[in-house]
């Protein structure tokens, strides 16, 4: 029997596709890393790994979307969790190495921070159709995890591989802790007979 190609795995196939096309050419551009204003952009990825944190936790009050706080915090918990234990294991020299210089380059930190927040508010809120009305609340976050990630290499703290590598980490993890946001159910704290989580959904 002839099997059909699913429109919506096609599409989501093709917006990966895109994304990562778009990732090479901004870090192709990013690789050519300017020393002189190293200690600019590393300063820009200091600030700009926190932006997409920050908008979707004022997401997620703005929802008032309990349940997208605990996978927000499993996410995280999980992305740079591994991102950190992979460091160590790995223990990758940084570009800009010198000797006495800590190592671990390989995975990003800063990219991991940045990534799996822009990842969240993607997969909880938006959707993955070539639509601006599925892509426009993850904008801004993805732009400035991408400004994350342009700004580590340039700075020569990373190499194009290690940012590469904690968007995939990144997304990754929201794929299996991050569901679809549903207004009709929710997670809250429950104080009956001890403390516990209630789980609800309205019919």
């Amino acid at each position: 029997m002839k099997r059909q190609l699913n429109p919506v795995m096609f599409t989501r196939l093709l917006v990966c596709v895109l994304w990562v096309c778009a990732w090479m050419a901004a870090l192709q551009f990013g690789s050519q890393r300017a020393h002189a204003g190293s200690d600019t952009w590393a300063d820009v990825s200091d600030f700009t790994q926190y932006v997409p944190l920050a908008w979707a936790v004022g997401r997620t009050f703005h929802a008032a979307d309990s349940e997208g706080a605990f996978q927000l915090a499993a996410a995280g918990i999980a992305t740079v969790g591994s991102s950190e234990l992979l460091k160590r294991a790995i223990n990758e020299r940084r570009p800009n190495y010198k000797p006495g210089d800590r190592r671990r380059s390989f995975p990003s930190g800063h990219v991991a921070k940045a990534w799996f927040a822009a990842a969240h508010l993607q997969r909880r809120f938006g959707c993955y159709e070539l639509e601006w009305s599925c892509w426009r609340g993850s904008t801004i976050p993805y732009a400035a995890a991408v400004a994350t990630a342009v700004g580590r290499v340039r700075a020569d703290r990373h190499h194009v591989r290690d940012v590469i590598a904690s968007a995939v980490i990144a997304e990754a993890w929201v794929w299996f802790t991050t569901d679809r946001f549903d207004v009709d159910a929710g997670v809250a704290p429950s104080f009956d007979n001890g403390f516990g989580i209630a789980i609800f959904k309205k019919f």
